[in-house]
């Protein structure tokens, strides 16, 4: 027979009128709390309504002389979860009722608790890594999400969104399954806040677009649960289509807006040119694209830390996983690297949006053009100096595979 069932333990105010405990059994480890000098035990002979009553006199001592201690609430909270679980479910009746709604007590002070120190250590700009951990570790996934959605309202005119979303990042905690999935919900809650109040923030939506690309490219990400898995593309499937494109996680074709044709990486050996360089053109063919175009975009840590406001990018071919650089030797054209890494000056872009459609790519103040034709099927690519123009815009977009 379970403990539980044998000895309800409880704590109490040492001077509860006309309580006198009556059993010398020891206080079990499993069901113990730490409220210091107010400890009990209630004998098994007592019924149900006395084991409420203990309750409500606990939670009143709590609300009273420790309304601020976690730990505290949340030891009455598992206790109650317990009790209701095993003695008195939640039903019509007059005992029951009492019980369940005592529970929902202490759960919405448990979750202001929580959610208030959560948002403090955002404020403050701490870690929150081990936070989540202990959330993750004592408390059901329905009220995390609970305590998840009341941090954000608290914290959302706050911190600014851009950053936000970043130090939320912070609660996937290295390769910690049920932290990632911690993490995938806070982000999910700030953005359908953000959607509900109707905002309108670039900068916030960028950085939400590329953090979805890294979520679906996890190797954690197959092993949830189909629901969350639904629920990340949905606010995939809400982005601008230019950032639903340029980070999804199967990679984007770039087409070019003044020719509407894609970028892609030369196939045969005949192309190669120098030490290590492939060349790299638009096809003459109007919004043709095959596996040759795909392009994947890969954010670079920056010496200063992950709050910039400009983060910077490689992009690499993904037929031959060569990235793109440009090359000053050859009048500023793209070219893939057949070996060696990319190089911060010549292979890393800032990205910038022009529209939900299209965006330009840049190095300084160049931009990334097409430019005149090489022969009669392929044109050139450049950085090029000067004005926007439509030859120096690109639209990301799905590409069809070859057949």
């Amino acid at each position: 027979m379970h403990q539980y069932e044998l000895w309800l333990c409880l704590l109490v105010i040492s001077w509860l009128p006309g309580y006198i405990a009556q059993s010398s059994y020891v206080l079990p480890d499993e069901l113990s709390t730490d409220l210091d000098g107010y400890q009990a035990v209630l004998r098994r002979t007592a019924n149900r309504e006395d084991k409420l009553q203990i309750f409500q006199t606990l939670w009143g001592a709590i609300r009273n002389d420790f309304a601020k201690d976690t730990n505290k609430v949340k030891s009455l909270y598992e206790q109650l979860s317990h009790f209701i679980t095993k003695e008195m479910p939640c039903s019509s009746g007059q005992h029951s009722r009492a019980i369940c709604e005592l529970q929902q007590e202490v759960r919405r002070h448990l979750r202001t608790l929580m959610a208030q120190h959560l948002s403090n250590l955002l404020n403050a700009k701490e870690p929150i890594g081990s936070y989540g951990m202990d959330m993750a570790a004592s408390v059901e996934p329905r009220l995390i999400r609970d305590i998840l959605h009341l941090m954000i309202v608290d914290i959302y005119f706050h911190r600014p969104l851009d950053q936000l979303v970043l130090q939320l990042e912070e609660l996937h905690v290295a390769n910690n399954e049920v932290s990632y999935r911690i993490m995938i919900e806070s982000q999910l809650t700030l953005y359908w806040h953000y959607r509900q109040l109707g905002d309108d923030n670039a900068a916030y939506l960028f950085k939400l677009a590329l953090l979805l690309g890294k979520i679906q490219t996890n190797h954690m990400y197959q092993s949830i649960d189909a629901s969350l898995q639904r629920r990340v593309q949905a606010v995939h499937n809400n982005l601008p289509p230019v950032l639903a494109n340029l980070f999804h996680s199967q990679g984007f074709c770039l087409i070019n807006r003044l020719h509407q044709e894609y970028v892609y990486t030369t196939i045969s050996d005949d192309f190669n040119y120098g030490l290590n360089g492939r060349q790299v053109f638009t096809w003459h063919e109007k919004n043709f694209t095959d596996s040759a175009g795909i392009i994947r975009a890969f954010a670079q840590d920056r010496e200063n830390g992950r709050y910039d406001g400009n983060p910077v990018f490689s992009l690499r071919s993904e037929l031959f996983k060569w990235y793109f650089f440009i090359d000053p030797s050859q009048d500023n054209r793209l070219a893939a690297l057949r070996t060696g890494q990319p190089s911060s000056s010549s292979s890393y872009w800032t990205i910038s949006i022009v529209d939900p459609n299209y965006l330009m790519l840049k190095q300084r103040d160049l931009s990334l053009c097409s430019d005149r034709m090489h022969d009669n099927e392929r044109r050139l690519i450049k950085m090029l100096p000067g004005p926007p123009s439509n030859a120096c815009q690109w639209q990301p977009i799905q590409c069809v595979p070859s057949t």
